[in-house]
């Protein structure tokens, strides 16, 4: 028996009053099974949008193309879709939808078995397609044929990927070898779908596991040339213990190069903020200094995130002295961020510095001060400054 929330439950049982049918499916159905708790909430039903928005206070008419509509309770969203059949697809991707009466016909588009379920508070749970004992047996399998699946919508082949590695399920044979010979389909499926699924895969907890399925798979060859190169390098690391925020910069930052990074990235549409991280990570990466200078050069750069970006270095540089001599360093209040240097660009106006020199000046003196942060008062770095533009050298 599923404990619905109060929300889902008062969707079905309002569509159940006036005459509809209304099942929980897909995602949050696979999570109560599963003993998790759902972030979002699928209902379908015989109703059509316009019967849908009639009967609730709060929706949003996010797909009525679809037959998506989104209703609003309590602050909880929940999507509400009209049964349909789905024929005609355009580009392996856009079917041509039409509504329907049948439950079942509504299961039997669907991607894969875990995800072809249906439940009902006073039916129990509807499994046409053996998806409970797929659940059951960790594995994730295609809704009849798997080539007609794939073929349909080649967007799957990465779902199925990226469902394997959330769950930590297999993929069953037939499908797998589906997904092999249907691969080069995805070149037809739009950068920022391919964007979604590979970070989603990329940040899940068991990030290797998806990283070697896009290899034996050679699906990831199709969305990154570079990816064999990428997947022997982090294949030799522990991937999965780098923070998630940092996965996806990490992943292509092990090409050491920064420029090659940053055009793979674009190409995949990611956001400039991420780019900029894998980019900087690269850039450590290939930074010929000490482990202790490396160590306060990252502190000094990075105001929020220097420990985050610490331990992604020394995962993907499988050297733990990173993370020792942070702590050594910290213990012994050896490390300084930039924003604390006590000496700004209006001290050195005040100076009678402009233009470029100012920048020189102070970057000399972020270097003096990441070097020697006992230093770091008005006085000590003015009388650094005084040297530095006379030639001389402290």
């Amino acid at each position: 028996m599923i404990q619905l929330k109060n929300e889902p439950m008062k969707v079905i049982r309002t569509l159940n009053q006036h005459g509809f049918k209304a099942y929980l499916v897909g995602g949050c159905l696979r999570d109560y099974l599963l003993s998790k708790e759902p972030k979002d909430f699928d209902i379908v039903t015989d109703a059509k949008p316009e019967d849908v928005i009639h009967l609730f206070e709060k929706t949003i008419p996010t797909g009525i193309k679809h037959g998506t509509v989104t209703v609003i309770i309590n602050g909880v969203k929940i999507e509400v879709t009209t049964f349909r059949v789905e024929k005609e697809y355009e580009n392996h991707r856009w079917p041509k939808v039409e509504f329907t009466n049948s439950l079942f016909e509504d299961l039997r588009r669907r991607d894969f078995t875990i995800n072809a379920m249906a439940y009902h508070p006073d039916e129990g749970l509807i499994d046409y397609f053996g998806g409970i004992e797929d659940l059951r047996n960790k594995i994730v399998r295609c809704v009849g044929n798997p080539h007609e699946r794939f073929f349909e919508d080649a967007l799957r082949i990465l779902r199925c990927i990226r469902f394997a590695t959330q769950l930590s399920f297999v993929i069953e044979n037939k499908t797998f070898e589906a997904l092999k010979s249907l691969k080069h389909l995805l070149k037809k499926i739009s950068k920022e779908r391919i964007n979604i699924e590979l970070s989603k895969t990329l940040e899940s907890k068991n990030s290797s596991y998806g990283l070697e399925l896009l290899y034996e798979s050679s699906v990831g060859s199709i969305i990154i040339p570079e990816y064999s190169q990428i997947y022997l390098y982090l294949s030799q690391v522990d991937f999965d213990f780098i923070p998630t925020k940092f996965k996806v910069p990490a992943f292509f930052a092990c090409l050491k190069d920064g420029i090659l990074v940053e055009k793979l990235m674009r190409d995949l549409k990611f956001e400039k903020k991420k780019i900029n991280a894998a980019v900087k990570l690269s850039n450590y990466l290939t930074i010929e200094c000490s482990h202790d200078k490396l160590v306060k050069k990252i502190f000094f750069e990075e105001e929020k995130e220097a420990e985050e970006i610490l331990t992604t270095i020394s995962i993907l540089k499988s050297d733990h002295r990173i993370l020792q001599i942070f702590n050594d360093l910290k213990r012994e209040n050896k490390l300084i961020h930039k924003k604390d240097v006590q000496l700004s660009g209006e001290d050195l106006l005040v100076l009678g510095l402009r233009g470029e020199m100012i920048g020189k000046v102070l970057n000399s003196v972020y270097e003096y001060i990441l070097e020697n942060p006992e230093k770091n008062n008005k006085d000590d770095i003015l009388n650094y400054v005084n040297l530095y533009l006379q030639g001389g050298k402290n």
